[in-house]
């Protein structure tokens, strides 16, 4: 077939708004690895819901496109043909509301091409689909119901009349599971968790529904829908959200405290701001107070009574569909993760650090990387965890849930203390959560009584352990008295005796009493050879540094060299004790040696 009229590509008709809105969007996240979230929460168009799920689902089906452009070659043989725009517009026609009406080119273009579309679909192969893009693909309809316009029951009534057929509730979270994969094409279920959250069959339609249209009803996925439960402000509080637009989460806790608090919508981008600013108007959150500036200069001293915080900022969006045709350079995308999670981390801190009355925050990305989700929580925690602890979502939720904990038990947030939205597991989009709640004065005191606890067990483990080497000391010393007094010498002297003396001397024995034990060894019969042999002194000297206990090697300086001093002196007085007892002995016995000590006197006299 020659399309030889879509070749000329005369732009009489334009492409309708939404879809040129949804091509640039599609292109900047997946060749420039552009921010899903960021950009489909500031399109040039009113629709932002009706974008956000066109982009999702063109994003979702990447390979499947991939695999139907190839097969019908509608590219190649119209070469002017946007491959984005092309994509947008298949999606819409094979997933979307399967119809396209207008008569610009590019659609007409395309629905030439209907029949080849079709057959390349039912030939994709496993290889293209894998099972987690056809679970993603089957993923429910979710709606929020606004229940600052409109009440749960009057919700069931509304769908009710619309045909709808409600199914009973679950008793637990994976019989709700199997429910959803199950339901007929007329049937829907409230949420097992939230209840102004219902699901749909994948696929339905509500832009065209009056109920939509007049801001009571919302098209939010159920994971969007977590952070606002779980900060669960109480009525009349105040809330800052630090990152709003487009301001589904805003209006969500705008309706759980039921507009009587207030709450501080933060969002820097101009265009962003005004989206945020007509959306909250739209679905008539009066308690909301947008701010356009930077979330990271939002002081205290500005909004001091803030007890709760919600910071859900910027992030890849590798959550909310799979960007398989993102060619992306890993080294790039290390890049970029880095530069993401510095600004995440920047702006938990400030949340938990400079808001004194803070008594909840919640943080949340639409991210399945940990460098955005566990390596920020462990990173923060470390500052305030003195002040702050992480809730226990597991016990929270009753277990009530598939992914609790983080990716790795290594970060401070596993065992239960944060969450993962996993689409393949919960169908739902991709996300992660942690809250952080203040300490209570008794917590932080017991927590303060813990640290003494441990401080003391440490500092009695040191006192124990002085207290082993000094009785491991004494011990010794009375050991060495012991042996010194059994000593029976022959006529070489037992070097051990002057070595276990100037030891005795190092560890701090009185003088006196080490000169008595000196006199009293006179007293040993002992047969002490004339030729003494100095070099046991001076060894034993050698000896006494090299074998005084650590303790004492841990000594100042000073004390060392006093220390040593006085060890010299006493080693030069025994020395010289030894060398005059020497002198003195004679191989005569000890009575001629009495007589000639009293001739000498007599002389003297």
């Amino acid at each position: 077939m020659n399309h030889t009229g879509a070749n000329k590509f005369v732009h009489s008709i334009k492409v309708p708004k939404l879809f040129k809105e949804a091509t640039k969007i599609v292109k900047k996240v997946a060749v420039d690895g552009a921010s899903f979230k960021s950009l489909t929460a500031n399109p040039r168009h009113p629709n932002v819901q009706g974008i956000y799920a066109l982009v999702s689902e063109t994003l979702r089906h990447s390979k499947e496109l991939q695999y139907i452009l190839d097969y019908s070659k509608i590219l190649i043989e119209n070469p002017r043909f946007d491959p984005w725009l092309a994509r947008v517009l298949i999606t819409e026609l094979l997933w979307g509301k399967k119809v396209l009406k207008s008569e610009a080119i590019p659609i007409v273009t395309v629905l030439s091409y209907k029949e080849k579309l079709l057959k390349a679909l039912e030939q994709i192969s496993d290889a293209v689909a894998d099972p987690s893009d056809k679970k993603k693909v089957d993923l429910p309809r979710y709606v929020r119901i606004n229940t600052l316009l409109m009440s749960i029951d009057e919700a069931f009534e509304a769908f009710y009349n619309d045909g709808w057929n409600l199914l009973p509730k679950c008793e637990d979270y994976k019989s709700h599971l199997e429910t959803l994969s199950n339901m007929g094409p007329e049937d829907y279920i409230q949420d097992f968790h939230i209840p102004e959250v219902f699901a749909f069959p994948p696929g339905t339609k509500f832009h065209d529904h009056p109920g939509y249209l007049k801001g009571k009803f919302l098209l939010q996925d159920k994971a969007s829908c977590f952070p606002a439960f779980l900060l669960n402000p109480k009525p009349n509080s105040c809330i800052l959200d630090m990152c709003s637009a487009p301001g589904m989460k805003t209006t969500h806790l705008a309706a759980i405290i039921n507009n009587t608090g207030k709450i501080y919508a933060v969002e820097l981008h101009e265009g962003r701001h005004k989206t945020l600013s007509e959306f909250v108007s739209h679905t008539g959150a009066e308690c909301v107070d947008v701010i356009q500036a930077d979330a990271l200069t939002i002081t205290p001293e500005q909004y001091p009574n803030v007890e709760y915080i919600l910071v859900d900022p910027s992030c890849s969006g590798s959550g909310m569909a799979r960007i398989e045709f993102m060619n992306q350079d890993r080294r790039d995308l290390f890049i970029r993760l880095k530069k993401l999670r510095n600004l995440q981390a920047m702006i938990l801190t400030h949340a938990l650090c400079d808001f004194p009355n803070v008594k909840k925050v919640v943080y949340s990305t639409c991210s399945l990387y940990p460098e955005e989700n566990e390596e920020v929580v462990d990173e923060v925690f470390r500052k305030v965890s003195d002040k702050f602890k992480l809730v226990n979502l597991e016990k929270k939720l009753n277990g009530q849930w598939n992914n609790f904990g983080a990716q790795h038990s290594r970060y401070s947030c596993s065992d239960g203390k944060s969450l993962y939205a996993l689409p393949e597991k919960d169908l739902c989009n991709g996300f992660f959560l942690a809250v952080f709640k203040r300490k209570s004065s008794a917590e932080v005191e017991e927590n303060l009584i813990e640290n003494d606890e441990i401080e003391t067990c440490l500092d009695n483990q040191q006192e124990d352990t002085s207290k082993d080497s000094e009785k491991k000391r004494k011990n010794k010393t009375r050991s060495n008295h012991q042996d010194y007094s059994e000593i029976k010498t022959d006529d070489n002297v037992d070097e051990s005796v002057i070595h276990n003396t100037e030891e005795d001397v190092t560890e701090g024995v009185p003088k006196k009493k080490k000169k008595r034990k000196i006199a009293d060894q006179d007293n040993i019969e002992n047969k002490i050879d004339t030729n003494f042999d100095e070099s046991a002194i001076d060894n034993t000297e050698k000896d006494v540094t090299n074998e005084s206990p650590k303790k004492k090697k841990k000594k100042s300086s000073k004390k060392i060299t006093d220390n040593t001093t006085n060890m010299n002196e006493n080693l030069s007085e025994l020395k010289q004790d030894n060398i005059v007892e020497h002198d003195e002995v004679t191989v005569k016995d000890k009575k001629k040696k009495k007589k000639k000590k009293n001739d000498e006197k007599s002389e003297n006299h």
